[in-house]
């Protein structure tokens, strides 16, 4: 496995809009959509620094996210999105290793996922990320 860049910064935030307002208005970053999911239950809107989206995340309950997994479930930093080349590989090639994985690989926003369970990086959740060709 390869790791090819950091993909994303998961942040969670308790109001979406006054996030999204912050690092617009004070920081110049450009927004985009405001998504909503059913599964897990979040909002959330991306917004980019050069190569790496910062990804603003509204859970209604943390608990319902991979968070859960997390000493620390309030507002802040969530998890570390690295850019692999096949998120499948890469998940198998852990697994041998006995690396533990937080659940299954998940698709949407263009991205197939997996996350690694907190233990596996000292209390860092990391989420394996490839992209979809657009």
């Amino acid at each position: 496995m390869k790791v090819t860049g950091i993909d994303h910064l998961g942040i969670l935030v308790a109001d979406l809009e006054a996030a999204v307002r912050f690092y617009s208005e004070t920081l110049g970053l450009t927004p985009g959509p405001i998504e909503t999911r059913a599964e897990p239950p979040i909002r959330r809107c991306c917004l980019r620094v050069g190569d790496t989206d910062l990804e603003l995340i509204e859970a209604r309950d943390p608990r319902q996210t991979m968070a859960r997994l997390l000493p620390h479930q309030a507002a802040g930093i969530y998890h570390v999105g690295l850019r692999v080349d096949d998120v499948d590989v890469a998940a198998a090639e852990l697994r041998t290793r006995g690396v533990p994985l937080a659940d299954e690989i998940r698709e949407g926003g263009g991205m197939r996922i997996q996350y690694l369970h907190p233990d596996a990086a000292q209390g860092t959740m990391i989420e394996l990320v490839t992209r979809k060709p657009r």
